[in-house]
């Protein structure tokens, strides 16, 4: 996964918990528990013989921006099969997820209602079935979950599923092994929480000894280890971490550059001595021998939308440009389309 896509993907996912219950294909759909009703018809139950897409999302979430239309299309191409998104992993304060419909518009024309922040279907659904990424569609005929993956990739088996020709226990069968694995996954990144959540605490030291157990036990975490061991410092030895995130920025191994750009994303919604140590990560990493690289450039492009710095902005969407007819981007249209409109939209506002 390339950097650009790796943001957006990290931003659709949720702290994952493992839930009693194992849903999949071939079972039962769970009951629908609604909060709020944002747009379409309201309705309470799956009725036998019919045919239904649930589909999760979450308005901060840019993948499942890019696949509504997309349901969208697949709803007016279905008008026999009732869609309804979900609204989960985010508060709903009565405005922010009716806002997002509506200026969605004729793109998410379709129901949508809201189930929760971390609760309702978020865990009779989503963590029930081992799915902790959104956008994640269910398919549902008959009462019975027929079909569970990203909305992208639904149209063929909606289609197979309408006609009676799914393969549903192959694709159960294919599901199951998938789904373990992510369980697993769920229950490491429980366990990691856990540490991080100690250390939060203040039982700073607990955390450590448990984090270095768990680095011991988990080899191929040892990046999401290193990255919170130099979170930790920031924190916990300001000095010694301004030493250490010195020694990174000089560093052109890929991981070590990845570490300063990820500290970045993550403080700059903070404030004071924080905010300031992730933008200084930042321009460690530009400033080193990767900070003309696509993976850098990319990082802080999203880094000073995050902050309002246009001119910085401005800055980057230039190299940006630069740098993507020989990255391995160069092929990428949308991105190339997305820099472009980037551009003229900043110096139409007059930034330079």
């Amino acid at each position: 996964m390339r950097p650009f896509s790796l943001l957006l993907a990290l931003a659709c996912f949720a702290p994952a918990t493992v839930f009693a219950d194992n849903l999949g294909p071939g079972k039962a759909a769970p009951k629908l528990e609604i909060k709020d009703w944002i747009k379409g018809e309201k309705f309470t139950e799956f009725e036998a013989g019919k045919v239904y897409v649930v589909e999760f999302w979450a308005t901060w979430c840019g993948p499942c921006k890019t696949s509504i239309p997309h349901l969208t299309e697949l709803a007016k191409a279905n008008p026999d099969v009732k869609f309804l998104g979900v609204s989960i992993w985010e508060d709903n304060d009565g405005s922010n997820i009716a806002n997002f419909v509506k200026e969605m518009g004729d793109k998410m024309d379709y129901n949508v209602a809201y189930s929760g922040n971390k609760e309702g279907m978020s865990k009779s659904w989503m963590e029930a079935a081992g799915q902790n990424g959104i956008p994640s569609a269910f398919i549902i005929k008959d009462k019975t979950v027929q079909w569970i993956g990203h909305p992208m990739s639904m149209e063929e088996p909606l289609k197979e599923i309408k006609a009676g020709t799914f393969d549903l226990k192959a694709f159960s069968e294919k599901f199951e092994k998938s789904a373990t694995e992510n369980r697993a996954r769920m229950a490491l990144t429980k366990e990691f929480n856990s540490i991080v959540a100690l250390h939060d605490s203040g039982k700073k030291a607990e955390a450590a000894k448990a984090l270095d157990s768990f680095s011991t036990k988990h080899p191929d975490w040892s990046s999401q280890v290193n990255m919170t061991r130099f979170g930790w410092l920031a924190d916990d030895d300001p000095k010694k971490w301004d030493s250490e995130a010195t020694r990174l920025g000089k560093s052109s191994d890929e991981n070590d550059v990845m570490m300063l750009l990820s500290f970045s994303i993550r403080q700059v919604k903070k404030e004071g001595a924080a905010f300031a140590q992730g933008a200084k990560a930042l321009q460690l990493a530009m400033n080193g021998p990767k900070g003309g690289d696509m993976m850098t450039l990319q990082y802080a492009n999203y880094y000073y939308k995050q902050t309002g710095d246009n001119k910085a902005l401005l800055d980057v969407t230039n190299k940006i440009l630069a740098a993507l007819p020989t990255s391995d981007m160069k092929n990428n249209t949308q991105f190339k389309e997305a820099m472009e409109k980037q551009k003229k939209e900043l110096e139409a506002k007059g930034i330079k």
